[in-house]
């Protein structure tokens, strides 16, 4: 996948993170931690998957929410399910 596909992808979830967690996307960091750095929860991680799934057109299960703790290790998640090649 060519760096700017990538870049592209990663801008997209940043996104789509800080519209779940409520705050501006320029506010959100590649490893800003969700949790720690702006008091996500549950709710907001569901709201997450969720927003992911439908603008990728792909399904991820529950149980890789506890990997999806920064915008880069969801794109990691993300990468693996959408079939994006690095």
């Amino acid at each position: 996948m060519s760096q700017t596909v990538q870049t592209q992808h990663l801008e997209e979830l940043r996104e789509i993170a800080a519209a779940a967690l409520e705050i501006e996307p320029e506010d959100l960091a590649d490893d800003d931690d969700f949790i720690e750095d702006h008091d996500g929860d549950s709710l907001r991680a569901i709201e997450l998957l969720a927003r992911i799934e439908k603008k990728y057109k792909i399904e991820l299960p529950q149980s890789e929410l506890p990997n999806m703790t920064s915008v880069s290790a969801t794109y990691k998640v993300v990468a693996q399910y959408a079939g994006w090649q690095d």
